[in-house]
């Protein structure tokens, strides 16, 4: 990949980093802070619908305040006298003053009169939830303390419908006790009086009461979560709403207003719009930038760089001297094309140098190798020579073996056969030398039998008359009767498929790994196991003696185990030694059915 390519690589990775953390700002940052002005707004207005109601009942409260502190009404509360009613309480006040509501009761809440009005069809209305008799004590409109100034105003949920109500004690006009009765007035909270406090507040809202079953079914949810945690809750209607709620306490637990308060979400379609145009020109300025940068670059040094570069390669390809390379320029790009211009000059010394030096060590090697193979064919002339050797002592050593036992063995036994021949024909008078007749007699059977054991020392017959397993099996029971350590031979071996070079050379290897045992190992059990595979023959030699570290060994080998292994490489068999200290020992010889043109 050229230079050129990784620096743009390198600054689209860096706009996209730009881009990726200035989208990550808006949309955790900025984005977040719009929704907090948002909501900021909103509870604002909901906070102006909730005055806009509390207003309203304050006023309700000041007029029936009003009305109450007036002499006509202490008088008609004390005697009813009707014309009071007649006078004052008209048609046109419940009009005038948008009344739905009047009541007059005594103090122990009887109804000395009562009108509840349908403003908008003129008629009459009579709900369960003020009975025309009497007032319980217990009513909310009721709840009045012993001060004659007490007022109980509020949200009273009624089967018409949410009433803004309030209630004052009956005084005189001059603010003078003791009251005598109370004065009830109250106003239908209905779709033309939400019209009056939308247009007051101009916030789009709506109220239900508690048990409302027009409310619907998520602001009903939301009810309940307020009810459990107060304060508004934010419902994201859509990209263009947003729906605030809040609960209005009424004078009881039913009647509790829900109010929603549908906000436009003008904030967010502010925000969106400047996030988009911050976002878009972030991205058109990083690109910009990341072009000025790339064509700087590319000018001051990609371009520079780029000479040098073909320059070095043509150098690379034509091998002559590098002619000087004008940049004219003093930084340190200039001051690199010198250097290098200097550096070259060096480097072709040196270069040449190292041609000679090449040659010469090429000479060296060739030499070397040649000595190597020369080393090689000596190691392997002088394994050939070793096996060799091995086949002539056995030669020797059977016929040293061959002329104990046919001469010296057979002369010893005539001797001894005449000796006892000539014994026996003596006379009383040379009794006197049997002594010493005996006693030489016994020193040739002794004789005889030191040559028998040397003969089966220097060359068992058995191996040449039997085989090898017989010449085994001779060789562990020998070798039991002389150390007292159990021997066992395990596995068979087809005979005919061994020459004698091989089995001599196997049974000369057992031995000398029993007399290893013996001298070494402190074992109380030997096993030599014979087993055969298509192409070799193995034997395991396996004690259960002290062992040895097989590492260690071979730093210092012995000339025993050097001696079996060279022999056994020479004819492409292999001496494997596995041990560990207090584990015992094994010896594996694996020898191939053949041997290539060793006899």
């Amino acid at each position: 990949m050229k230079l050129k390519t990784k620096i743009l690589g390198v600054l689209l990775t860096i706009l996209l980093l730009y881009g990726v953390l200035s989208c990550g700002i808006e949309c955790f940052v900025v984005f977040p802070s719009f929704v907090l002005q948002e909501r900021l707004e909103a509870d604002k207005d909901m906070n102006r619908c909730l005055e806009a109601l509390r207003r309203e009942i304050h006023y309700l409260d000041e007029f029936v305040h009003d009305w109450a502190a007036w002499d006509d009404a202490y008088d008609f509360v004390q005697n009813t006298n009707m014309d009071f009613i007649r006078s004052n309480l008209v048609h046109t006040t419940f009009i005038d003053n948008r009344l739905n509501l009047v009541m007059l009761l005594d103090l122990d809440g009887h109804v000395l009169w009562k009108k509840m009005l349908d403003l908008e069809t003129g008629l009459e209305l009579n709900i369960t939830e003020l009975p025309d008799d009497r007032i319980p004590m217990s009513h909310a409109f009721m709840a009045h303390t012993k001060d004659i100034e007490s007022s109980v105003a509020g949200v009273y949920a009624t089967e018409k419908g949410p009433l803004l109500v309030a209630s004052r004690p009956v005084i005189r006009s001059l603010h003078h006790g003791p009251a005598k009765g109370y004065l009830v007035m109250g106003r239908f909270l209905n779709e033309r009086y939400m019209k009056t406090l939308k247009g007051q507040t101009k916030v789009d809202h709506r109220y239900w009461l508690s048990q409302d079953m027009s409310m619907p079914d998520e602001s009903r949810s939301i009810f309940e979560r307020l009810q459990k945690n107060p304060g508004p809750v934010f419902e994201e209607q859509d990209k263009n709403m947003l729906f605030v709620y809040d609960v209005f306490k009424g004078l009881t637990d039913s009647s509790d207003l829900i109010i929603r308060a549908e906000i436009p979400r003008q904030i967010m379609k502010y925000a969106m719009n400047t996030m988009f145009f911050v976002l878009i020109s972030t991205v058109l300025a990083g690109f910009i930038l990341l072009l000025v940068m790339f064509f700087l670059l590319n000018r001051v040094v990609i371009d520079p760089l780029g000479k040098l570069t073909a320059r070095v390669v043509s150098l690379g390809d034509s091998k002559q001297a590098l002619s000087p390379l004008f940049l004219n320029r003093n930084d340190e790009i200039g001051i690199l094309c010198g250097e290098f211009q200097t550096l070259f000059n060096k480097l072709t010394q040196v270069h040449e140098n190292l041609k000679q030096t090449n040659l010469r060590l090429n000479h060296e090697i060739r030499e070397r190798k040649s000595y190597e193979e020369e080393l090689q064919s000596q190691r392997t002339r002088l394994r050939h020579l070793t096996y060799k050797l091995l086949l002539t002592e056995e030669r020797e050593r059977r016929r040293l073996a061959s002329d104990l036992h046919d001469q010296i063995s057979q002369n010893l036994a005539i001797c001894q056969l005449k000796l006892s021949m000539l014994k026996e024909s003596w006379t009383p008078v040379n009794k006197s030398r049997a002594g010493e007749i005996k006693e030489i007699e016994d020193k040739l059977e002794e004789i005889i039998q030191e040559t028998r054991t040397l003969t089966f020392e220097i060359s068992p017959p058995i191996l040449y008359e039997l085989g090898l397993k017989p010449a085994l099996e001779w060789l562990l029971e020998n070798t039991f009767r002389e150390s007292g350590i159990e021997m066992l031979l395990e596995g068979d071996l087809e005979e005919d498929r061994l020459d004698n070079s091989l089995s001599i050379l196997i049974f000369r290897t057992v031995r000398e790994l029993l007399h290893n045992i013996i001298k070494h190992a402190n074992a109380s059990k030997t096993t030599v196991c014979l087993s055969q595979e298509a192409h070799f023959f193995e034997i395991r030699v396996t004690d259960n003696g002290v062992g040895f570290d097989p590492e260690k060994q071979y730093k210092n080998i012995g000339f025993g185990l050097f001696s079996i292994r060279e022999r056994f490489s020479s004819i492409g068999g292999k001496f494997l030694v596995l041990s560990e200290s207090g584990a015992g020992t094994r010896a594996i010889l694996r020898v191939p059915y053949i041997s290539h043109g060793l006899t």
